[in-house]
């Protein structure tokens, strides 16, 4: 028996405790001891079916695999010796299966616009992933990888949709000078509270039948790559609107331009204590006006081969969320991303077969829940240009 002729043995087990529960539903009642008896045993064959698809589809894709490298059936002598991680290998043979079969059970971690499906028809949307003689595989764009790590944002634990975290609003104030016999001074932190509620970001995916049943392309694989770069794009996206949001504000020298000194307008405008880990984010253009700048005494010289890009001495990281230059715009962020908290639920995966079943479609509906925020003003600034 294969893996297709085992779905349909699994179909047909879950149809009947379905058939179970609709009748006593319909008569108003839950299960007699003989139906429930019959519902777990329907329950117990379904998951020992689901191991036996699983097994028997992952040697039929390495079996496929194979055929089509040297044209014999079989194992693959070389599988297990290529590098990589293990894990890896087995999240994208996981998610592969649950984007065919809709089998959850190997399916247990995933690592995430547009709004069109994916079909053979249109070129763009999947119709060059058809087999006709081609290389067996995507070549993804790069993008920009999530900052948060690199930036050291905090990562804020808690469960639940929001998590207040205590912030100290206050400054230390310095021991008083006490004669002897005398009262202490009495002092205490001035606190407050910031709400950190995590927002829902969302990315479907339509598929076609056809494009499942042909696509010759590690399309599920490269799915997986995609939308882990999606996520990070949208972590990138959140980061930057809060820290330009909630931080505070420095004001650049010119409407149009950036200019000589901009760079060290930021860094001496924030506070000593947090300038040690402080690190600059801009877009990758605006980098580069910095560094064509001459013929004065600030010359924002590349970094030497091999080193981190810094600028006035700190760490420079590039994102397309900040803004352009010009006027009003805020093209600069500066300060200790350590003072910024982010929160991030599990990014859940659901295959939807049935939604979409009247034009041949899946769907592939993705949820991430993410939360930034700045927990301390001083700490966080941005340099807006003045407007015209």
């Amino acid at each position: 028996m294969n893996a297709r002729e085992l779905m349909a043995k699994r179909a047909g087990l879950i149809g009947q405790a379905r058939a179970l529960l609709d009748k006593a539903d319909e008569e108003k009642r839950g299960l007699s001891a003989d139906e429930d008896s019959q519902y777990q045993a329907f329950m117990f064959e379904v998951v020992g079916v689901a191991e036996e698809i699983d097994r028997r589809t992952q040697l039929e894709d390495l079996e496929a695999g194979l055929s089509k490298s040297t044209g014999q059936p079989g194992m693959d002598p070389v599988a297990p010796t290529r590098p990589g991680p293990a894990r890896a290998s087995d999240e994208v043979r996981a998610i592969a299966h649950y984007a065919r079969t809709g089998d959850a059970g190997p399916l247990r971690e995933v690592r995430a616009s547009n709004d069109t499906d994916m079909n053979i028809t249109t070129p763009a949307d999947g119709g060059v992933l058809v087999p006709t003689g081609h290389f067996q595989g995507i070549v993804a764009k790069r993008n920009e990888s999530a900052l948060f790590v690199p930036l050291g944002v905090l990562p804020i634990p808690g469960k639940g949709t929001t998590v207040n975290v205590p912030v100290e609003t206050g400054g230390a104030n310095v021991f008083v000078s006490t004669s002897e016999a005398s009262q202490f001074d009495r002092d205490a932190p001035v606190l407050d509270v910031e709400a950190m509620t995590l927002v829902k970001f969302t990315k479907k995916v339509a598929l076609s039948d056809e494009l499942l049943s042909d696509e010759d392309s590690a399309l599920v694989a490269f799915l997986d790559n995609y939308v882990g770069r999606a996520l990070a794009l949208t972590h990138n996206s959140a980061l930057v609107t809060e820290a330009l949001a909630n931080g505070t504000s420095v004001a650049l020298a010119d409407d149009a331009i950036i200019s000589a000194g901009d760079p060290e307008t930021l860094v001496y405008a924030l506070a000593g204590e947090y300038a040690d880990d402080a690190a600059f984010v801009l877009k990758r253009a605006t980098e580069g006006a910095l560094r064509k700048l001459t013929g004065n005494t600030f010359l924002y010289q590349p970094t030497p081969q091999g080193g981190l890009k810094t600028l006035s001495g700190y760490p420079i990281f590039n994102s397309e969320y900040v803004a352009a230059i010009g006027a009003g715009n805020k093209s600069l962020a500066f300060g200790n991303f350590g003072y910024m908290g982010m929160r991030q639920g599990p990014l859940t995966f659901l295959r939807d077969p049935y939604s979409a079943a009247n034009t041949g479609q899946v769907n592939l509906f993705y949820y991430a829940r993410i939360v930034y925020k700045v927990l301390n003003a001083e700490a966080i600034l941005y340099g807006a240009h003045p407007t015209a």
